[in-house]
């Protein structure tokens, strides 16, 4: 399978095995192009399908490409390929465009493509926190027999997915039917006002930092150094999140909690304060070892089921 990761500022791609390995040669960035007209996104999105089916070919001639998985933002309708996208500066131009169908299309029209018979190349979407936590659940837990997990990509905004044996849980549980929790009411806002890169932020500028001369990452590594302030912030964030999450962990009942996203790697400087604020504090908590790998697993798994 050929699997895309398709961000704001990037778009990462990577061929999958159909045992779920993917080959370190084969991983390749690219520029988004977000804020360009449509025709120059879809046909730059198409060209990097048809670089990545080359590299392939390239490494051995005799394989096999199944298909198109891509991590795609949101809000879009997945399930249709219609991308719903506006007012968040990126990819804009897409609005109310089947995504699915004009990939599909424009790929089909490739005389490369039609050169290796590939002319009826599926291509399927699917919002990339969902992949994250499949790719989580298929290739770390499952194997374990981890039958139910929470999954949290911790980044510009929250991205929640409950999974039980490796569906997604939606309408039940306590779990919205959408699946999602960031616009579930929590404070003054919904969650994501307050889980997210402005959430901590916001805190920060609490404590006396100037939040639009400062991101998370220099925040964090003022914390590492000690500074009580930004340690103050990430034990908010820690507890702020707890309170928000734990209605949700106390009806799904999770075997594991597993964290991705850029927030995640500074996880040890919230993790008291976050659990101290569960009901359960002993449910195991994991960080995504490679969140990058787990969506193209994810992406390449939709073909699977």
């Amino acid at each position: 399978m050929i699997t895309l990761d398709v961000g704001g500022t990037s778009i990462h791609a990577a061929a999958v095995s159909s045992n779920g390995v993917v080959p370190k040669e084969t991983i390749a960035t690219y520029p988004s192009l977000a804020n360009e007209p449509k025709d120059v996104i879809l046909n730059h999105i198409k060209n990097i399908i048809v670089e990545q089916i080359k590299l392939i070919m390239e490494l051995k001639s005799d394989v096999s490409i199944v298909g198109i998985g891509i991590a795609f933002p949101g809000p879009c309708d997945y399930q249709s390929g219609v991308c719903y996208i506006k007012d968040l500066a990126k990819y804009e131009s897409l609005y109310g465009t089947n995504v699915k169908e004009e990939l599909q299309n424009r790929l089909a029209k490739k005389s490369f493509i039609i050169s290796l018979s590939l002319n009826n190349l599926k291509v399927l979407i699917e919002n990339d926190a969902v992949l994250f936590a499949l790719g989580e659940y298929v290739d770390r837990y499952k194997k374990r027999n981890v039958e139910r997990i929470a999954s949290f990509t911790l980044g510009t905004g929250i991205g929640s997915v409950f999974m039980d044996q490796g569906d997604i849980v939606k309408g039940h549980w306590g779990v919205p039917e959408s699946g999602n929790i960031f616009n579930v009411p929590f404070k003054k806002g919904i969650i994501d006002d307050y889980i997210s890169k402005r959430g901590i932020l916001n805190l920060a500028q609490s404590k006396g930092f100037d939040s639009r001369e400062l991101d998370v990452r220099e925040l964090a590594a003022l914390a590492i150094r000690g500074e009580k302030c930004a340690m103050e912030a990430f034990n908010d964030f820690g507890a702020i999140m707890g309170e928000a999450v734990n209605p949700f962990i106390d009806s799904v009942k999770p075997e594991v909690i597993v964290f991705g996203g850029q927030i995640a790697k500074s996880y040890q400087l919230f993790e008291s304060h976050f659990k101290g604020n569960l009901s359960d504090s002993s449910v195991k908590v994991d960080i995504s070892y490679s969140p990058l790998i787990s969506t193209f697993i994810g992406a390449a798994s939709l073909f699977n089921k």
